[in-house]
């Protein structure tokens, strides 16, 4: 808990008119001036910066639950500092308001910076990382012939560890019996898009688990699956793989997955 006699940024805790209209609407940012991090971006007319002092204040004095901001700011106070704040720019319409603050955010989270404590993402907040960018140029997986046992294998967590792309994909895996077929075929899936594609040889035990020998299979390399990830998403985001089927003339059919398994669904959605 805070004492209740901490405060801070007494010196100034509002604009006066005059700055209030050179202003206009603003970006606005929160600095920590201990490590000299940003820990907050925002926007707003007239004094809506200093609000965010009322506020810490208000938590003080009548014991209300603080935010992480605020958390922050009295932590500032309590080492008798004052909140740094900063004007990122002035005079701006709303659409241009939205995408200065989203674009602050957006580089201080990727940076040392680290990410500002705002508790909701900024609204014009678009974000892409060069997965991303693959992800809006790929095409959605559609084989021009059928196959009959496709394993959709999530590696984004081995790869993060430092696997190469062919060893997240083929190891280690429960895979039953009946499902150690061949052909078949295995993607390493990351954001949606296959960045490993292999045949399937055959399936070697590995400590109560499963591991395939393959080799490289081009064809499905670099697609979009997310048309199918989607049909068994909730499967999908708990680490489980899918295994689908296509029949080579624009369908596919879940095999392993949860749902909508036997149903023959359309490689590219209308929508």
């Amino acid at each position: 808990m805070f004492d209740k006699s901490i405060t801070g940024n007494q010196e100034k805790r509002q604009f006066d008119e005059l700055e209030a209209e050179k202003l206009g609407k603003y970006v606005y940012a929160l600095r920590d001036p201990r490590d000299g991090k940003i820990f907050y971006v925002g926007q707003g007319i007239r004094n809506r910066l200093f609000d965010h002092f009322k506020e810490a204040d208000d938590c003080l004095l009548n014991n209300k639950i603080a935010s992480s901001k605020t958390i922050r700011i009295l932590d500032i106070w309590k080492n008798e500092e004052d909140v740094d704040w900063i004007i990122i720019s002035r005079n701006l319409e709303d659409d241009q308001a939205d995408y200065i603050e989203s674009s602050v955010f957006n580089v201080l989270s990727v940076s040392q910076n680290g990410k500002p404590l705002n508790e909701t993402v900024p609204p014009k907040s678009s974000l892409l990382t060069k997965d991303d960018i693959q992800a809006l140029a790929a095409q959605p997986v559609n084989p021009a012939e059928s196959l009959d046992r496709v394993f959709l294998f999530p590696i984004q967590n081995a790869i993060a560890k430092g696997r190469s792309v062919y060893e997240a994909t083929r190891r280690s895996w429960y895979v039953k019996s009946f499902h150690q077929t061949v052909p078949a075929f295995a993607v390493g899936i990351r954001n949606g898009i296959s960045i490993g594609s292999f045949s399937i040889k055959r399936w070697n035990p590995i400590e109560n688990k499963h591991e395939f020998v393959g080799e490289e299979y081009p064809s499905l390399l670099g697609k979009n699956w997310s048309r199918i990830i989607s049909c068994v998403k909730g499967y999908w985001q708990r680490g489980n793989y899918i295994i689908v089927k296509f029949d080579g003339k624009g369908k596919f059919s879940i095999v392993r997955g949860a749902g909508q398994e036997k149903q023959w669904l359309d490689c590219i959605s209308d929508t």
